[in-house]
């Protein structure tokens, strides 16, 4: 198919041959798909190949055809689909930020769905609510169509789908006189670097994978008589384990995450895990089907080099994407790093008790391999009215500016709670907004608004948290950091975190999620996501009881645990005896 695609293209730009390459006949390709001898310069840039002079020959040609206005003309000849589905993906319109903003601003009641970055493109700037305005000033600048010439000293994003598949500039070199233009090259091997021009922000998740945590900025980590571990200019980083993904087969972000998750699948995504694609049993309790009925694994296969064409691959749970790199050899699961092709081989969830006993069937498996979590509390927004600052989406400066100031980060084991997935998931904070608004008389406003979030923080490791760590630390509930205790029959707790005493105008401690008894202080901006209630504190705390002699899973009381129940609530071993009188 491939041959003959070639022959075809071969022979329409041999009846029609441009007279770009007349001029830049060294020039190189940008891939060997797109090989420059068969589809020259024009089918991409625009232009007019058949002009005699340059001023002719470049009249209305595009430097950059991958920003999605211009993909849509040129790119779409032969990825219309793909085109249409960026167009509509949360890595373009932004919409999930700005609609969750909305509503921890308090500006909507629920999350309502907007289009993103669409709809602030023509909107007056008096017409702008407050977290428009955040947004614009703030969270735009990473949207993949973001202009690039916008970047003066930040690393360049955006240039649409160069933003992802560009994995070297263009250069022109002097050869015997001439220009020679060596072109930008494109890959679907996108290195991970890539990923973080945009992921080291919010949540951390692609700091936080390399096991980098950003540290408050004053200065630190100070070693050797100088400031190190920079991120970039103003940022630092503390060195922390890192996800095991990483440390032990440095797997880059795309061996896990598909296209159809990072690009869109032509629907409407209201929220990121809606656009995600993959988890974590799509390779540790894998689907296996035949690649035959999954064309796209055979082109991905192709275009990626590295990896063979397997006859059997596996395919995600949620949207039934291939996974070209991940196979089954002699009833073992493997998975092919895309960059070179080296092959791991992928432990399977195993039928241990830990696994497979009923009370844990609403643990997410981050909620026990996570290792550590950031957590930013109080992020600090003042706004002056009267100011200005770099709009990211009009592209010039306009009325009011932003001012970040953080104050208390942390990394620490993750409190749970009941995430959007309805199972048992870390959060933290995300975000803690305390505002001060200046107006024109220089008046200080302020607004609180306080939330939670529930996500993988990306610090997988292979051992899981110890039982105690979770039924009976009062981090792990959310109740914050502070003493539990059990006192006349009651569980009670004390935080460490002084809310007034610290200046805040609020009556719970900032990293309390809940109290004692299940009254929820914070908000989340998912709807099923919560901290845990009254009877479920109750359930994990209790259990306690047990864990405090029964820490092994080993313990034959985990063998047939149904079983063990019945002879303890029959009064039938020797601790129920004593705790049922």
């Amino acid at each position: 198919m491939r041959l003959i695609l070639f022959f075809l293209l071969l022979t329409t730009f041999l009846l029609s041959k441009e007279s770009c390459l007349n001029c830049h006949q060294d020039t190189t390709s940008i891939d060997s798909y797109h090989d420059v001898k068969i589809f020259g310069c024009a089918s991409c840039h625009g232009g007019d190949k058949k002009a005699k002079t340059k001023q002719k020959a470049h009249k209305n040609m595009v430097l950059n055809p991958s920003r999605l206005e211009h993909a849509e003309i040129f790119c779409a000849k032969c990825h219309k689909d793909i085109i249409n589905r960026v167009k509509n993906s949360l890595m373009n319109t932004q919409s999930a930020i700005l609609d969750v903003l909305k509503y921890q601003f308090k500006e909507s009641e629920k999350i309502v769905k907007s289009n993103g970055i669409k709809d602030l493109i023509n909107k007056p700037k008096a017409e702008q609510s407050l977290a428009e305005d955040h947004f614009s000033k703030l969270c735009a600048a990473c949207h993949i169509n973001q202009k690039e010439d916008s970047f003066k000293t930040l690393q360049k994003r955006g240039g649409g789908c160069a933003n992802c598949h560009r994995v070297s500039n263009t250069k022109i070199v002097k050869k015997d006189l001439k220009p020679k233009i060596i072109h930008s090259k494109f890959s679907t091997k996108i290195p991970s670097k890539t990923c973080l021009k945009c992921h080291n922000r919010s949540n951390r998740i692609g700091l936080s994978y390399f096991g980098k945590f950003e540290s408050e900025g004053y200065g630190t980590p100070f070693k050797d008589a100088k400031l190190n571990n920079k991120l970039d200019k103003s940022r630092f980083f503390y060195k922390l384990p890192a996800d095991i993904h990483h440390t032990k087969a440095n797997l880059d972000c795309i061996d896990c995450h598909t296209q159809t998750g990072v690009m869109g699948d032509k629907k409407i995504a209201l929220h990121m895990e809606d656009a995600l694609d993959i988890s974590c049993k799509d390779c540790h309790k894998a689907k296996f089907k035949n690649s035959k009925d999954y064309p796209l694994s055979s082109l991905l296969s192709a275009l990626n080099g590295n990896i063979p064409n397997f006859d059997t691959i596996a395919i995600t749970h949620k949207k039934n994407t291939p996974l070209y790199n991940v196979t089954n050899e002699n009833n073992q699961t493997f998975i092919y790093r895309k960059k070179d092709g080296k092959k791991f081989k992928i432990t399977q969830i195993s039928n241990k008790a830990y696994h497979t006993q009923e009370f844990h069937k609403r643990l997410d498996c981050s909620a026990c391999h996570s290792k550590w979590i950031p957590s930013c509390y109080g992020c600090h927004e003042v706004y002056f009215k009267n100011s200005k600052q770099y709009d990211w989406i009009k592209h010039k400066y306009t009325k009011g500016a932003w001012m970040e100031l953080r104050s208390y980060l942390r990394y620490e084991s993750p409190t749970l709670s009941i995430g959007y997935n309805k199972k048992i998931m870390p959060s933290a904070p995300g975000c803690q907004v305390l505002m001060n608004i200046y107006d024109e008389n220089n008046f200080s406003k302020p607004f609180n608004s306080f939330a939670y979030a529930a996500w993988s923080p990306h610090t997988i490791s292979k051992e899981s948290r110890e039982c105690i760590d979770c039924h009976f630390n009062p981090k792990t509930l959310g109740l914050g950091d502070g003493i539990l205790k059990y006192e006349n029959t009651k569980f009670k707790f004390y935080p460490f975190f002084d809310s007034n005493k610290s200046g805040l105008d609020i009556n719970f401690a900032i990293d309390s999620l809940i109290d004692i008894n299940g009254t929820q202080y914070q908000s989340f901006s998912r709807d099923n996501a919560r901290g845990f209630n009254k009877k479920e504190i109750l359930k994990i705390l209790n259990a306690y009881k047990c864990i405090i002699c029964h820490r092994d899973y080993d313990d034959k009381i985990y063998k047939n645990f149904n079983e063990s129940k019945k002879l303890f609530y029959n009064k039938k071993t020797k601790c129920s005896k004593e705790l049922l009188k």
